[in-house]
């Protein structure tokens, strides 16, 4: 005999896990199942879900964001932004033995450099500007395997619909789109935190949970190896396990996390401690705010905007998440829901924001769409198949609501690099000490920042200079305000001194105060983009 299991689904049953149960009289199979939203799945079911409309989406997540490189000029062609300059030139002098902290300054964990170092040691072999233009290629498909993933961990948990939602939304998000295109922190961040996300909420029990709650914990480090904000998702994981009642899990998770952060950390720690934490803790509190400073208008930029049709589904799975926070089962609604709360705060609150930083909701905003898009679909099948047929379309043009701007994005040309890079390679010796005030100009030269070993290592002359600024008892209410004190000229002028070659352009005459400017002028002499030493 069977134990019937009444669905609650509109007449659908709900697959099971047979389970045996001996009696007196008769042997009962009775379901053993797992609740996974819209409906309930067993834990091995879960693991033979279809991977084709999972593999699609990705392969159309990965053709989104190489489409910015198919033009004359390449990946090079393509927007290059201030931050990826920094990262990637981090990355290659790893492989001539310049090492943030010791070397330069640097104010983000090691881990962008590290994870990136492999590809980056290109330049080892080929000039920067090749290196950097092959590099970028591998960009992408971190990308189209964080889509996937969201796909996937979305089907695992609420069904094969909510799967294809939240891949789709991540596909298409365009910060997400634009920032897969480069050498951002958020590629690398999001697919770790996706991957600790995956690892974690997998079924199993003795031996293999110990195994998969320690992967758990390394992956979690790593995000947070590439990025302070990740802490969030330290904060959401422990919620999500201690809500449950699993604060053993989180224990063992958290224990692994610290353990490998200090793998991490601790070579440079050892070399660079002070500056390290100068960058890491001090710099990150106390920098004068940059970038949109209106809280109102942060919030439009990260929900509104381009974003409308996924913040709809976001907050709809946000409302169901929250409504099922004391399920003792949900660990994947309490996980993402916090992880979303988080990130929103601290976007808010913090002293910079700039609208890539958006990508990095991105993992969390897709599968609660995912969720949320689950809920909206099971609703609509108790009424007519015509009203079901009319909530599909609405829900599939909300999750790709983003595509026209996500597509715009990657039609984007750079208009001015690579004429720079021309200028500098005609008017400056490759073994000449070169100082530029965006990595990018010197990267598109072939060139990196501290190459010839000796020169000046100018990697990051915002955050250098933006970091003087913190030595006194003052504080600016802006970047722009900061730079127009003669304390954030101090590190970087002894810098300039020592170089043969300048390329300042908007950026450098923004960051150098008046006094600075007149100080290059009787240094200097403009010749077209490049400042050369004087006589």
């Amino acid at each position: 005999m069977t134990v019937a299991c009444p669905s609650g689904l509109g007449g659908r049953r709900p697959p099971v896990e047979r389970v045996r149960l001996d009696t007196h009289a008769h042997v009962w199979y009775a379901p053993r199942l797992v609740r996974t939203g819209d409906f309930q799945t067993p834990p091995s079911n879960a693991l033979h879900l279809p991977w084709a409309p999972l593999l699609l989406v990705g392969g159309g997540a990965w053709l989104l964001r190489v489409a910015g490189f198919f033009h004359r000029g390449g990946a090079l062609g393509y927007p290059v932004d201030y931050d990826e300059g920094v990262y990637f030139s981090a990355a290659a002098l790893l492989s001539h033995g310049v090492l943030p902290y010791r070397d330069y300054f640097f104010v983000h964990p090691p881990g962008v450099a590290l994870l990136w170092a492999p590809v980056a040691a290109l330049t080892r072999v080929v000039d920067a500007a090749t290196a950097f233009s092959v590099a970028r290629w591998f960009v992408p498909v971190l990308g189209a395997l964080s889509a996937v993933l969201c796909g996937r961990i979305a089907q695992s948990h609420w069904g094969t619909r909510a799967g294809i939602v939240a891949a789709l939304v991540y596909a298409v998000h365009p910060e997400a789109a634009a920032t897969e295109r480069g050498f951002f922190l958020e590629p690398l961040l999001n697919l770790t935190c996706l991957g600790m996300a995956w690892v974690l909420l997998l079924p199993a029990t003795g031996r293999r949970s110990w195994r998969q709650d320690a992967g758990a914990g390394v992956l979690l480090a790593t995000a947070c190896a590439i990025k302070l904000t990740a802490g969030v998702w330290v904060l959401a994981v422990v919620w999500a396990l201690c809500l449950g009642g699993e604060g053993r899990r989180a224990v063992r998770v958290i224990g692994t996390a610290a353990l490998t952060g200090l793998i991490w950390l601790g070579p440079f720690l050892v070399l660079a401690a002070e500056p390290m934490l100068e960058g890491l803790l001090r710099f990150q509190v106390m920098r004068p705010p940059d970038g949109e400073l209106s809280t109102a208008r942060r919030l439009l930029t990260m929900l509104g905007e381009s974003h409308w049709g996924g913040a709809l589904l976001s907050l709809l799975g946000l409302a169901v998440a929250l409504g099922r926070l004391r399920r003792r089962d949900a660990v994947a609604e309490r996980l993402f829901s916090a992880a979303w709360l988080l990130t929103v705060a601290a976007f808010l609150s913090a002293k910079s924001y700039w609208g890539q930083y958006n990508a990095g909701l991105a993992p969390a905003a897709a599968l609660l769409s995912g969720l949320g898009a689950s809920q909206l679909l099971l609703r609509a099948e108790r009424h007519s198949r015509r009203f079901a047929a009319a909530v599909t379309l609405a829900v599939g043009l909300a999750a790709l609501s983003a595509l026209p701007v996500a597509l715009r994005s990657a039609n984007q040309r750079e208009r001015g690099l690579l004429a720079i890079g021309g200028s500098i390679r005609a008017a400056v010796p490759p073994d000449a000490p070169l100082c530029a005030f965006e990595p990018a100009w010197a990267i598109a030269a072939g060139r990196l920042p501290g190459l010839p070993v000796g020169s000046p290592a100018l990697v990051d002359p915002y955050g250098l200079m933006l970091h003087d600024a913190l030595d006194g008892p003052s504080r600016f209410a802006s970047a722009a305000a900061a730079f127009a004190d003669d304390r954030t000229q101090r590190t970087v002028l002894p810098m300039l001194a020592r170089c043969d070659a300048l390329v300042l352009l908007g950026r450098g005459e923004w960051q150098l105060s008046a006094a600075s400017e007149r100080w290059v002028d009787e240094h200097f002499t403009r010749d077209g983009d490049v400042w050369k030493r004087k006589p």
